[in-house]
This record gives structure tokens, sequence and C-alpha cells, in this order.
């Protein structure tokens, strides 16, 4: 059953241009059951009026010393207020919600492809399955917003694209994917980022065949089920349906994902 439990700031601090990464003591929280792509639901400490929590994507868990890291972009009043806070503030929130990756035995090369703060989920991915050969695509709008990428040094090749060619090729990141399906198809393709990274994305894995998941990142508000707030559309056997992000995903099949 999801409840909020009580964490303490270990540290808060920026990384990029509008992206700050936060590491949490949570004790009461059960991260040994964790699955990648899972996610924090945080109220914002200090601001009751902030009365919705923010869902926030988990970087890092480790569940033997109770620490779990999030990743986050400053986008409105409570993300910034967040930013502001100081290690040693107590949070209450929800860690870890929702239904995260999987991959099974035969996935055995996979593609991690990421963009904006989309990457941030990734990286747990070889965290829990180190015994893969992972490839990384990381999309960024340009060097000051760059982030985590020497992170992915256990992957046997990282690949980089922005927006304005300040760090590794100009272009989309889906290009680079676009090229290296010519070379090697992958297992499974996990993904997050922007829209229209995941529709370029499906319109280059479809054909193949490949399985591909996508984590989605909606607006929230209870982040327990109850206000579908958060609903997303996905294609079923019936048409189109929708549902609850928060917590029968985020992370869905890409393509049943109405993008």
């Amino acid at each position: 059953m999801l409840k909020y439990v009580t964490a303490t700031i270990k540290s808060n601090e920026r990384i990029a241009s509008g992206i700050y990464r936060m590491a949490l003591d949570c004790p009461d929280a059960d991260l040994r059951h964790f699955v990648p792509g899972q996610f924090a639901h945080i109220k914002v400490p200090a601001h009751p009026e902030l009365l919705l929590g923010r869902p926030i994507s988990l970087n890092e868990v480790h569940a033997e010393s109770h620490t779990a890291v999030i990743v986050y972009q400053v986008k409105g009043k409570g993300t910034a207020a967040l930013s502001e806070t100081e290690a040693g503030t107590r949070a209450e929130m929800v860690i870890p919600v929702g239904r995260g990756f999987h991959l099974s035995a035969a996935d055995k090369t996979v593609f991690l492809v990421g963009g904006g703060v989309g990457i941030a989920p990734l990286l747990t991915v070889i965290q829990k399955w180190p015994d893969r050969h992972y490839e990384a695509f990381l999309g960024y709008r340009g060097i000051d917003y760059a982030y985590c990428q020497n992170d992915f040094a256990a992957c046997k090749a990282v690949n980089i694209a922005s927006d304005d060619g300040t760090i590794g090729e100009k272009g989309l990141v889906t290009a680079l994917v676009e090229r290296r399906l010519k070379e090697l198809v992958p297992d499974a393709v996990l993904s997050c980022g922007p829209p229209p990274m995941l529709k370029a994305l499906k319109s280059l894995l479809e054909p193949l065949g490949v399985s591909a998941q996508v984590s989605m990142e909606q607006r929230m508000g209870c982040g327990f089920g109850a206000c579908a707030t958060c609903v997303c559309g996905v294609y079923g056997k019936d048409g189109l349906d929708y549902k609850k992000v928060c917590v029968e995903g985020p992370v869905f099949d890409l393509y049943e994902v109405a993008l």
C-alpha cells in the first residue's frame, strides 16, 4: 500500500542549467523492491501552499544505505522552491511509486534512449541489470544542460547529440539511433524523454519489431491514482483507452502509447 514516509535531504545541488540532483536518506522506504523507472512523489518542504507533491525520476537507489537520488528540472513554483531546499531538511514523499521497466533473460542487447531530464531514470537500469550489452543515446539542448553523461561509462557506447552542437553531434538523438540500427538491432529499447523524441523513436523501431518501453513524463496530482490528473492515451484491444501514469505507469509499451 502506498504511503508517505519521511526522508532527510542529504544534499541538493545544481548539476546543469536548471537541473538539480538531490540525495535523500529514506530509512522507512522500501527501496529493496525498487524497479528502474519508478519515481518519487515528493511534497515541497516548508511550502504548505503547494498542496500537491511533485513526481520526480529516481536516478540512483542504494537500498543498503537507505539512499535515493532524484534529478529534477526547475519548471515552476514547486521545483523552484525545491531547488532552494537545504541539506538537513525533512521531506514527506511516497517512494518508490509506479510500474517500472522490465528486461527478460533474452534481452541481452539494450539501447537506452533519453532526452533532457528523461535521461535521469535510465541510469538505474544499468545498476539493476549490469550483465547486458548497453548502448546509450543521450540528447541535450546544449552543453550547459548536459548532466550524467559520464555516469553511463558502463555502456559499450555512449552516443550524444545536442540541439546546438556544443556537446556531441549537432541534431536529434534519434538520428544517432537510426544510424546505429543499420549496424545493430537490439533486443530491447528503454526510453524516456519529450513526446517528439518518443514519436520519432517509435517510427524507427516499429517496422523492425523491436521490443520498446517508455517512461512517460506527466503532470500529477495525488500520486495514488485517485485524481486521474495524470492520464495518458494508450491503445488496447478496444481502441484508445486512458491509463493513470502514477499507478499504471509510468512505464508503458512504446507502441501502445498515443503520441
